[in-house]
């Protein structure tokens, strides 16, 4: 829906696109109107099919049947890896990563990370553990594979920044422990799990 404007993976994998990756992060930045605002934003309102989670979102940018390697149970190249490559790209250079920006970094051993890992998604090295800052959002870009390969998924995961790049605003106080331990909290109960079309109980 809207105009195509990361269109990678070539024809073949169009037809499995949802949704614009970067016409929904130009949407969650309108949103946010370039300010901080403690307001979580109305997800549905960015007229995109969205995961609402409350506090925290996952728009589905695609969804394939998965290419399962033919020796041992590794995934194949997939359908997605062109259209997820050309996205990061356009994501580095609107959002940090060129020459007077810098992409951050998503461990995946632990954290939202490991989430996403444990997940399905596919860590092929860097610069999948990128992730982008908006206002007080953290983006993650997600290529995953469900845990029985039948499903390939491209999605775009907008959390709260302490989640995914914890900054301490008065180290050592006891409200700036209580905000980490409400972050780590929140972090570990949400569910980065999702399904297109969404089952009747949330996605």
């Amino acid at each position: 829906m809207g105009a195509l404007t990361e269109a990678g993976g070539g024809a073949d994998s169009e037809r499995y696109r949802i949704s614009d990756g970067l016409s929904v992060l130009f949407a969650l930045q309108r949103a946010l109107g370039g300010r901080h605002s403690d307001r979580t934003p109305a997800w549905a309102e960015f007229g995109f099919p969205v995961i609402d989670r409350g506090k925290y979102a996952i728009f589905p940018l695609a969804v394939a049947p998965a290419q399962v390697a033919a020796v041992g149970d590794g995934v194949g190249a997939g359908l997605l890896v062109e259209m997820a490559d050309r996205l990061r790209r356009d994501c580095v250079h609107l959002f940090g990563g060129d020459f007077f920006h810098r992409e951050l970094e998503l461990a995946v051993e632990d954290g939202y990370g490991r989430k996403l890992v444990e997940a399905g998604a596919v860590v092929d090295g860097t610069p999948w553990e990128c992730l982008w800052c908006i206002e007080r959002f953290g983006v993650v870009l997600a290529h995953s594979v469900d845990r029985r390969q039948a499903q390939e998924t491209l999605a775009l995961h907008i959390v709260p920044k302490d989640w995914v790049h914890y900054r301490p605003f008065g180290p050592g106080t006891k409200r700036e422990a209580s905000r980490y331990r409400r972050a780590v909290r929140e972090r570990d109960a949400a569910d980065v799990v999702w399904s297109w079309p969404p089952r009747a109980a949330g996605g």
